[in-house]
C-alpha cells in the first residue's frame, strides 16, 4: 500500500440538513422570500505518497475531485438543491469556518487528461505536463472556496426542478509555499423568492410521446395501443406533421422536432420521448447535410454538435482532430435553463450549434444539458427493423422472466483499458564498472509474497564502441502469460535488451505509442543513458483479477556472477481500468458497477480470470442471456474489444476483440486478392448477428468509443480505409465515420438491439470518442468509466428501474458533479454523446 504520510480519519458528516424557511412577508407578484441551508462539517485530511514526485489528498467518504487537466487534484463536495420551478433572484451564500494549515512535502499530483477509447492507436494525447502557471504560484488552488451553477431538469422523482448545485473545495493548495489550506465547516444558504409553485398541472398529460415518420406509423400502433394498456399514456406525432405545422418553425427540422417536444412538455406533462427512425438505408446514405443536422439522408433527423476536440486538445499531430462534432439526442432532451427560456444549444444564435474548439467560431459554454425528459431512439433504417424492434419490446414486457436465471444474472465483461504502469526508474550508474559483460535482473512480487519469473537481460559495457540501446516489449510471449490467466506477477525491463552496448555515448529515446502504449500518460518507457547513469525502466504487474500492487526487485550481476546493484520499488500499483469499473470494489471511494447491483447473480467474463479470450467467449456469454451485460474498454462503430493485464506486447498483441458487427473491410478483401487471408477466416461476415439469445435480452451497457455512431453506413466505412494507405490523399478526410475500412452497415450498438434472434433490448454508448482515465483515478475521474457506474448506482441505489430514467438521471448527476465550463477536460462532450439507443419507458426493475 501507498505510504501515509499523515493519516486522519475523514468523515463528512451533515449538521442540519437543508429545510425551507419562508419569510412571512410578501413581496412582489406574490412572490416569497424562501431560504434553504445546510452546514458541513470536514475532519482532518490523508495525504498520502502517491509516486516518487506527488502526493495525494483524499477524505474519506469522498469520491468527487476536483480535475482539471495539468491542475492539482484535490477533493471536492457536492450538495445540490432542489428549488421551485420559476423562483427568482437565486443566491447563494457559504460562509466558510475553522480555517487550518498544513506544510507538505512534495507536490500535489496533477490531474491528466482522459485518455480515447479508441480500438487503434490512430489519435494520441501528449505528455500530460503539470500547469506551472498553477505549480509555480504562491496564490491558493482553486482560487475561491466555493462555486456554483444554476440548471433546470428532471429530478430522481421525475418532477422539473431548478437545480442550485454548490461545490466546495474544502482544500486549497498554494504550490510554492509547500502550504495546504482546509477549511473545517461551512454553512451554505441559498435564498430565492418563489410562490411554492412546482409544477404547471394540464387538462390532458400523457407519459410518452413517439414521434416517427408517416411510413413507420402504422407499424408502431401496436406499441401505441401496448403502451397505453399497461398505464403508459402515450400517442404519435409524425415528423410530416410537425414540419407542417407553423408553431414549430425553427431553423432547421432538428429544431422543428425539439419545438414540438417542448410544446408536448408544456401542454401534456410528457416525461418521456421514443424517436423512431435513423438512416434511410444501410449500404450509403447521407449522414450530414451541413455542421449541425443530419436531415436528408434521415427518416427521423440527428442534431450534431460542433464541440471540437482540435485546437485545445494536446495532440500527437497538428493535423490530427478528434471528432468533427456528434450526434447528440441529449440536445432533445434538454428543454430548458434555469431561466425557463428554450435552450436552443445555439445561445449566441450565430450558425453553429453546441460549438467549441471550432476555428473561427465562438464557443457555445453556455448550455444548460440537464434532460427536462427522458429521450430514447429506435434507430430503424426500414419497416422491417420497425416491426422487429417492437416485437421485442411488446414480448419484453409482457412475458414473466422474474422466475429465470438469466433474468436475475448481470454479466460483466472486460479486461485492461490502458497501460497505467508507473515509473520504475531504476538507477544505475555505471561510472567506475569495467568493460565487460553484466547481466541485469528483474523480478515482480504480489503483495502475497508471490513471486513470479524472473526476466533477464544480458548487456556490454564497452566504452571504446557507440552506444547501441534498443527497446524491448515483449511479455506477451513470457510462458507463464501464454499459460493463461491468471498468471504469476510480471517483470518486463523494456529500455535495454539483450546484446546491447553502453559506450562512449550519451543515448536518449523516447519511444512512441505504437510501441510503448501510454507511455505519453506517464513515461514509463522513456530510455536513458547519460553521463554513464543507465535508467532502467519496464513493467510490473500481477494479472489477476484486481492484482494492482506489486513490488519489483532490479539486480545486476557482472560476468562473474558478483552482484554488483540491486534495488527495490515496492507498492508499485497498475490498475485495469475495464475490469474494476464493471467489477465490484470500491476505489476513491466509489464502486465499480458490480458493487451497485448486489440483487443480481454476478458473471464476471474478465481477461484477468482468463474467460475473456475471444469473441467466442463473449458469444457463449451473451446467448446465456442477462438482464444486464456491461462490457467495458474501447471500440469503434464496428467493434467493441480490450485488452490482457498489463497490455502484453503493447496493444497489437494484448487487443481482444470482443465482438465485431461485420469482417468485410478494404483490408480483409486486400489480403484475399494477394493471398494473406483466407475465405473461412471472413466467417461469418457479420459475427454479430450470429447471437441467438432469442428472448433472453439484456439491456446493454457499452464502454467505448463510437459504438452508438448510428450515422454508418458500408461504403464511407470502407472508402475511409484509404485514409490509411493513402495518409496524403484528402478526398476522403470529411467521412470521419471511424470505421477503419470496414464496410459497416448499422453500428454496434444498434445492430445489437435490431438483431430478430436476440441482441439486446436496448443499448447505451458513445456517438463518438469516449473517454477515460487511467489508473487509480478511473472510477472518479469522469467520462466513460464514471458515467457508465453511474448508471448502475442509479438503478441499484437510487431505485432508479425505468430506463430512461436511470439513463437521464445518471446524465444529470455527471453535470452536478463535474465541472461544465471545462471543455477541454471532455466532460461536456462525454454526457452529450451518451445516447440510449431503446424505449426510455421500458420496465427494468424485475417486478412481475
Amino acid at each position: 500500500m501507498k505510504k501515509i504520510i499523515i493519516a486522519f480519519i475523514a468523515t463528512i458528516f451533515v449538521l442540519s440538513s437543508f429545510g425551507t424557511m419562508v419569510n412571512a412577508d410578501l413581496e412582489e407578484s406574490g412572490l416569497k422570500i424562501q431560504t434553504n441551508k445546510t452546514s458541513i462539517q470536514f475532519t482532518p485530511l490523508m495525504i498520502k505518497q502517491e509516486s516518487l514526485e506527488y502526493l495525494s489528498v483524499e477524505m474519506q467518504e469522498v469520491s468527487t475531485y476536483l480535475m482539471s487537466p495539468g491542475k492539482p487534484v484535490l477533493p471536492k463536495v457536492i450538495k445540490t438543491f432542489e428549488i421551485p420551478l420559476g423562483s427568482k433572484n437565486i443566491e447563494v451564500d457559504v460562509t466558510i469556518k475553522d480555517i487550518g494549515e498544513e506544510k507538505i512535502t512534495k507536490e500535489i499530483q496533477p490531474a491528466s487528461y482522459m485518455m480515447p477509447l479508441t480500438s487503434t492507436e490512430t489519435i494520441t494525447p501528449n505528455v500530460q505536463e503539470k500547469d506551472l502557471e498553477v505549480y509555480n504560484s504562491d496564490n491558493p488552488y482553486p482560487s475561491e472556496w466555493y462555486s456554483y451553477d444554476l440548471r433546470s431538469g428532471l429530478n430522481k422523482d421525475n418532477k422539473r426542478v431548478i437545480f442550485v448545485t454548490v461545490s466546495l473545495y474544502p482544500v486549497r493548495y498554494a504550490p510554492s509555499l509547500d502550504k495546504i489550506i482546509q477549511m473545517k465547516s461551512s454553512d451554505i444558504k441559498v435564498t430565492y423568492k418563489s410562490s411554492g409553485f412546482i409544477e404547471n398541472s394540464v387538462s390532458d398529460p400523457y407519459d410518452l410521446v413517439i414521434i416517427t415518420p408517416s411510413k413507420f406509423e402504422p407499424y408502431l400502433e401496436k406499441l401505441v395501443k401496448h403502451k397505453n394498456d399497461n398505464d403508459i399514456k402515450t400517442f404519435l406525432k409524425t415528423t410530416e406533421e410537425i414540419y407542417a405545422d407553423d408553431k414549430y418553425n425553427g431553423v432547421d427540422k432538428p429544431e422543428d422536432i425539439k419545438l414540438f417536444i417542448k410544446d408536448a412538455l408544456d401542454t401534456h406533462e410528457i416525461s418521456y420521448v421514443l424517436l423512431v427512425g435513423g438512416l434511410k438505408n444501410q449500404i450509403f446514405a447521407k449522414p450530414k447535410d451541413d455542421a449541425n443536422q443530419g436531415s436528408s439522408g434521415w427518416h427521423l433527423p440527428v442534431r450534431y454538435t460542433n464541440l471540437y476536440d482540435k485546437p485545445k486538445f494536446p495532440l500527437s499531430s497538428e493535423d490530427d482532430i478528434f471528432d468533427p462534432g456528434v450526434i447528440s439526442d441529449l440536445y432533445y432532451a434538454d428543454i430548458y435553463d434555469a431561466e425557463e427560456n428554450f435552450s436552443s444549444w445555439n445561445p449566441n444564435n450565430d450558425d453553429y450549434f453546441a460549438a467549441w474548439g471550432r476555428e473561427g467560431v465562438e464557443d457555445d459554454d453556455d448550455i444548460d444539458m440537464v434532460p427536462e425528459v427522458s429521450v430514447g431512439r429506435l434507430a430503424c433504417r426500414n419497416i422491417k427493423e420497425v416491426k422487429t424492434v417492437v416485437e421485442k419490446i411488446i414480448n419484453y414486457e409482457t412475458e414473466d422472466y422474474t422466475d429465470s436465471d438469466w433474468y436475475n444474472t448481470m454479466t460483466v465483461i472486460s479486461g485492461d483499458g490502458f497501460l497505467d504502469q508507473d515509473d520504475l526508474n531504476f538507477q544505475w550508474d555505471t561510472t567506475g564498472f569495467p568493460n565487460g559483460y553484466y547481466t541485469i535482473y528483474a523480478q515482480s512480487f504480489n503483495d502475497e509474497d508471490e513471486g513470479g519469473p524472473t526476466d533477464a537481460v544480458q548487456i556490454t559495457i564497452d566504452r571504446s564502441e557507440k552506444t547501441q540501446i534498443t527497446f524491448n516489449h515483449d511479455d506477451h510471449l513470457n510462458p507463464a502469460l501464454e499459460e493463461g490467466y491468471p498468471a504469476p506477477p510480471i517483470a518486463e525491463i523494456c529500455t535495454v535488451s539483450d546484446g546491447n552496448i553502453l559506450g562512449y555515448n550519451d543515448f536518449t529515446e523516447t519511444p512512441g505509442e505504437g510501441v510503448a502504449y501510454c507511455n505519453n500518460f506517464n513515461p514509463w518507457a522513456n530510455m536513458s543513458y547519460v553521463d554513464g547513469v543507465l535508467t532502467i525502466r519496464g513493467k510490473s504487474y500481477d494479472p489477476q483479477p484486481y492484482g494492482n500492487i506489486t513490488n519489483i526487485h532490479v539486480w545486476i550481476k557482472n560476468e562473474e556472477g558478483i552482484e554488483i546493484y540491486s534495488d527495490w520499488r515496492n507498492d508499485t500499483e497498475m490498475y485495469y481500468e475495464g475490469e474494476w469499473t464493471t467489477g465490484e470494489k470500491v476505489l476513491k471511494g466509489r464502486g465499480g458497477a458490480l458493487y451497485y447491483m448486489d440483487d443480481f447473480e454476478k458473471n464476471i467474463v474478465w481477461a484477468s480470470n482468463g474467460k475473456f479470450t475471444g469473441q467466442d467467449d463473449v458469444i457463449k456469454e451473451w446467448n446465456k442471456g442477462s438482464r444486464f451485460i456491461f462490457i467495458s474498454g474501447h471500440g469503434s462503430p464496428n467493434v467493441w474489444a480490450d485488452h490482457y493485464p498489463g497490455v502484453p506486447g503493447n496493444r497489437g498483441p494484448a487487443s481482444i476483440t470482443g465482438l465485431q458487427v461485420t469482417k468485410i473491410s478494404l483490408f480483409s478483401l486486400g489480403g484475399l486478392i494477394i493471398g494473406q487471408n483466407k475465405i473461412r477466416n471472413l466467417l461469418p461476415l457479420f459475427p454479430m448477428d450470429t447471437l441467438s439469445n432469442e428472448e433472453k435480452l439484456p439491456v446493454a451497457i457499452v464502454g467505448g468509443c463510437h459504438n452508438s455512431q448510428f450515422n454508418v453506413t458500408m461504403i464511407p466505412g470502407f472508402l475511409e480505409g484509404f485514409q490509411y494507405i493513402f495518409k496524403n490523399l484528402h478526398m476522403f478526410d470529411d467521412l470521419y465515420m471511424w470505421c477503419h475500412g470496414s464496410a459497416v452497415p448499422e453500428c454496434f450498438n444498434w445492430r445489437l438491439v435490431r438483431n430478430p434472434n436476440g441482441g439486446s433490448i436496448a443499448s447505451i454508448g458513445n456517438t463518438g470518442l469516449g473517454y477515460g482515465m487511467p489508473g487509480k483515478d478511473l472510477t472518479t475521474g469522469g467520462g466513460d468509466g464514471w458515467i457508465t457506474i453511474e448508471f448502475f448506482r442509479q438503478y441499484g441505489e437510487e431505485g432508479q428501474t425505468v430506463l430512461g430514467d436511470a439513463h437521464s438521471q445518471a446524465i444529470k448527476t455527471y453535470i452536478q458533479t463535474h465541472d461544465m465550463s471545462d471543455f477541454e477536460s471532455g466532460h461536456p462532450k462525454s454526457v452529450q454523446q451518451w445516447a440510449l439507443l431503446g424505449d426510455p419507458t421500458l420496465d427494468i426493475s424485475g417486478d412481475e
